[in-house]
């Protein structure tokens, strides 16, 4: 309902639907590296496949809600990013990907966090940018299993 000025009382987002050719590697993914909640996997039906809901953190969002779709193509960034790794001043730090979902961006608590998912991803091989400073945040980039671009961002102390 509208309040008085004729504006929405919007709460967030309720969550984001994203496809994955792979379930299995996606729980893992997020569960496992980055730590996340993941709702249990509801079984396939004639209209949709099995899916399940990634929550990141103490929110009232249920996420991201991964469908399992095994002919899904995912535009993918990994070359971008590769070169952004060995060039932090490579313009493909702004190149956007067909498509229409370009990244999606989670919040730490603290660049201590940021640290630690960093040195994590890392050392499992996963491709990451340099940080970027953007004034009152920190962040980087990096691509789940399925080839997503996610970023990481914390406030900067």
């Amino acid at each position: 309902m509208k309040n008085q000025s004729g504006r929405f009382q919007w709460l967030g987002f309720h969550h984001v639907a994203v496809v994955t050719p792979d379930l299995d590697g996606t729980v893992r993914f997020y569960e496992n590296m980055l730590g996340m909640e993941v709702s249990s996997v509801f079984p396939a039906t004639r209209q949709r496949g099995r899916h399940c809901f990634v929550k990141p953190g103490d929110t009232d969002s249920w996420g991201i809600h991964f469908f399992e779709y095994p002919d899904a193509q995912i535009f993918q960034s990994a070359d971008a990013l590769r070169r952004l790794s060995e060039n932090p001043e490579a313009a493909d730090l702004y190149r956007f990907m067909p498509g229409a979902l370009q990244h999606i961006a989670f919040t730490l608590a603290s660049e201590r966090d940021g640290m630690a998912l960093r040195r994590k991803l890392y050392s499992h091989g996963v491709l990451i940018t340099d940080i970027y400073d953007h004034g009152k945040i920190c962040n980087f980039i990096f691509i789940d299993n399925n080839g997503l671009q996610l970023e990481a961002a914390w406030p900067k102390s």
